[in-house]
C-alpha cells in the first residue's frame, strides 16, 4: 500500500479514536454539575467550589490530563413565604491529550429550580437546564508524522498530506437537561437523578461527517449516606452512563470515620473502593470538614491490559470548598 495512503488512514483513525474520548472522572460523585445540571444550588451552603485533576498514564508516559473546576450558588425565592429556590452554576473542563497536542475545552452554564415537596423541607425535586460551548484545538507543531521526516518536510510550513486532512480548530454548542430527587434529613441522605446531553462533537478530521457525532449522552446516578454507631457513616454511589455507544457502570462506597470535634463539626475520614465494570478497581480516600473536602483515587485496571504488557494507570485528586452561610442544619455528606 502507498505510504501516504497508509498514513492518511492511520491519521483518520487516530483523529476518530482520540476525539472519541470524553471527560471522565473516577470521583464524579464529588462534581455535582458534571453529573447533572439539576444539582446546581443543592447542598447546605450559599456557594460551593469544586475541582478535580485526573492524570492518565501508560508505561510512564502521559496519555491525557483532565481538569474540572466549577462554582454554583443558591438564590432565594423572591416570593414571600416560599422556600423553593433557584440554583445557578458554571464549570470549565479542559481535556489535554498526547502531551497537549490535542486540547478540548468545555464551558457550561447551568440553572436549576428546586421545589420542596414536604413541610419539613426534607424532600426536594430539582429540574435543571444548561448549555455548553466546546472548542477543540490541535497544535500541529506537536505532531510528527513519518512522511514529514521521510520527505524532508518538517512541521513549519509543511505541505504534509497528513495535515491536510485535519482541522486545527473546531467548536460547537450543546444543550443538556436533568432531574434529581433528594431526601436529606439530620442523619442521612438519598438522591437519585438522570441527565441527558444532546452532544455534537467538534470535528478535527475533515473526513468525518457531522452526522456521526450527533449523539445523546446520558447519565443516571444515585447517592446514599447514613450515620451509624457514634457518628460513623456508610456512603454508597452507583452510576450508569453512555457515551459514543459505550456504556459504563461504576459502583462502590466509603466508610466514614469521625475525628476531632466531630460532635460539633463534620470531620470525617472516608476510606473506600469503587469498581468500574470490566475496567478498573479504584481505591479511594477523602477527608471532609465543615468547609473543605479533599479526595484521592487511583485506577487499577483489570488483567486484560496485562496480556498486552500494557500498564495503564490513572491518578485523581479532588478538592472542594464552601463559601457563605449555611442554609440548614441537615446532614453534611461526602456528596456535597
Amino acid at each position: 500500500m502507498n505510504k501516504r495512503i497508509l498514513i492518511l488512514l492511520i491519521i483518520s483513525t487516530l483523529a476518530r479514536d482520540v476525539y472519541a474520548q470524553e471527560p471522565s472522572f473516577s470521583q464524579a460523585f464529588s462534581l455535582s454539575q458534571f453529573l447533572n445540571p439539576a444539582s446546581v444550588g443543592d447542598g447546605l451552603f450559599q456557594n460551593r467550589v469544586q475541582s478535580n485533576i485526573r492524570s492518565q498514564n501508560l508505561m510512564g508516559n502521559s496519555l491525557a490530563k483532565t481538569v474540572f473546576i466549577g462554582w454554583d450558588t443558591h438564590i432565594d425565592n423572591v416570593i414571600e413565604g416560599s422556600y423553593n429556590y433557584i440554583g445557578v452554576g458554571v464549570n470549565v473542563i479542559s481535556d489535554q491529550v498526547m502531551g497537549g497536542a490535542l486540547q478540548v475545552n468545555h464551558v457550561s452554564f447551568n440553572i436549576a429550580t428546586h421545589i420542596f415537596l414536604d413541610e419539613d423541607l426534607n424532600k426536594n425535586l430539582s429540574i435543571g437546564l444548561g448549555g455548553t460551548f466546546s472548542q477543540a484545538n490541535l497544535q500541529f507543531d506537536k505532531l510528527n508524522f513519518n512522511d514529514q521526516f521521510s520527505d524532508g518536510e518538517f512541521i513549519n510550513n509543511s505541505q504534509s498530506i497528513s495535515l491536510q486532512y485535519l482541522n486545527q480548530k473546531a467548536n460547537n454548542i450543546l444543550a443538556n437537561t436533568g432531574i434529581k430527587y433528594t431526601i436529606r434529613k439530620s442523619n442521612n441522605i438519598f438522591e437519585i437523578g438522570g441527565s441527558a446531553f444532546f452532544y455534537i462533537k467538534p470535528e478535527l478530521s475533515k473526513l468525518i461527517t457531522n452526522n456521526e457525532y450527533k449523539k445523546f449522552k446520558t447519565y443516571i446516578f444515585s447517592n446514599y449516606e447514613k450515620e451509624f454507631l457514634n457518628k460513623k457513616t456508610v456512603a454508597l454511589h452507583t452510576s450508569f452512563n453512555t457515551r459514543n455507544n459505550i456504556s459504563e457502570i461504576l459502583l462502590g462506597g466509603f466508610v466514614g470515620l469521625p475525628f476531632g470535634s466531630y460532635y460539633l463539626n463534620s470531620n470525617r475520614l472516608y476510606l473506600g473502593c469503587f469498581y468500574r465494570l470490566n475496567n478498573a478497581i479504584i481505591p479511594s480516600a477523602s477527608i471532609l470538614t465543615n468547609n473543605y473536602k479533599f479526595g484521592v483515587s487511583y485506577d487499577v485496571y483489570n488483567a486484560e491490559f496485562s496480556k498486552t504488557q500494557l500498564r495503564p494507570s490513572a491518578f485523581e485528586i479532588s478538592f472542594s470548598t464552601i463559601i457563605g452561610k449555611r442554609l440548614n442544619k441537615n446532614f453534611r455528606t461526602i456528596f456535597d
